[in-house]
């Protein structure tokens, strides 16, 4: 039972009567209000003013200046922290109470990937292979302009039934902060990918968001994989939309990423513990009939290499099991 105070004493938020759950709040448009980030408001960080895209600082630099911006997010042992990562229950306490889901047979499994640079485009292979090899297809967001497109690698994914999303225009994470014929031409410059592709997804660069970027992005796309259920991977600070399913506000389908798999690396995680980090998070994913939904990045940096080509291919073999009917007693 929940609790709010109107001055008298406590009153439950929340009751129980004959089985059925009875609040004294506006569910819907509460649950609205938090899902699609109300509660927050993204900072734009000093680095996207630059008079340069910050691409052209090499790659193991990037990585460590991120690390640096991201360490003052790093996941708290103080269980009273906000949101909580990377398991954040409150939300969905409450609606498995006033709005249960309905059990689905498995667990949904979407795989994506962010192709960020000319240089992810070398491991696109090597990745999709692996899935290939336990049964996944899987999602790539590449970016519309300024970055080389390996149109082979592309086709060749997509002739095995793999998809290819949007990832904003160049990368330079400005995008979410742009007003709104700023950010229109930027789509429609990235218009030939989109209809070569018959694009329908897409992915905001570094997780950058905001409902001015969300409005002008349905009248180009269907699906949104921008948000997070809980964030503490986007630069411009914490948040997320404390959901695990998709859902639907003003004409966009949002489906929340729920296993950001690189992102203990920025809070000196190894590759070899990956899988145990995120083990908690798939079985709870599996228990509240939540969506796993991975990301991971082909740059050398990220996941374009052996040892984290290891760990995911680890993690697959997880999901894999995961995924498989249970055996009639």
């Amino acid at each position: 039972m929940l609790w709010g105070d109107r001055g008298d004493g406590p009153e439950p938020l929340i009751s129980i009567d004959a089985g059925q759950a009875h609040s004294r709040f506006d569910w819907d448009r509460w649950s609205t209000l938090v899902r699609t980030e109300r509660y927050t408001t993204q900072a734009r960080p000093l680095y996207t003013r630059l008079p340069f895209h910050y691409h052209r600082i090499p790659g193991k630099l990037r990585r460590l200046t991120a690390k640096a911006l991201l360490s003052g997010q790093a996941p708290s042992v103080d269980s009273n922290s906000f949101p909580a990562f990377p398991i954040e229950q409150g939300l969905e306490l409450v609606a498995h109470l006033l709005d249960p889901p309905a059990a689905p047979s498995s667990p949904s499994v979407v795989l994506t990937h962010d192709i960020d640079t000319g240089a992810g485009f070398g491991w696109v292979r090597q990745t999709a292979e692996i899935e290939f090899a336990h049964g996944f297809q899987s999602t790539w967001h590449v970016v519309g302009q300024g970055v080389p497109l390996d149109y082979a690698v592309l086709d060749w994914l997509v002739e095995r039934g793999c998809q290819v999303g949007l990832h904003g225009y160049n990368h330079d994470n400005k995008l979410a902060f742009l007003p709104a014929d700023q950010i229109r031409r930027r789509f429609d410059a990235c218009r030939p990918l989109i209809d070569r592709y018959g694009i329908t997804c897409f992915r905001s660069p570094s997780w950058f968001r905001s409902p001015m970027l969300f409005e002008v992005a349905r009248d180009y796309i269907q699906v949104d994989y921008s948000r997070l259920d809980t964030d503490r991977s986007c630069p411009g600070g914490l948040g997320g939309c404390l959901w695990t399913r998709p859902f639907t506000h003003d004409g966009l389908t949002h489906v929340p990423t729920t296993v950001p798999f690189e992102d203990p690396l920025y809070w000196s995680e190894s590759p070899e513990s990956l899988v145990d980090y995120w083990r908690q998070k798939l079985e709870w994913l599996r228990a509240c009939h939540g969506g796993i939904v991975v990301n991971t990045h082909p740059e050398p940096q990220f996941s374009g290499n052996a040892r984290m080509l290891a760990a995911y291919d680890k993690l697959l073999d997880l999901l894999a099991e995961q995924q498989k009917p249970p055996v009639p007693a």
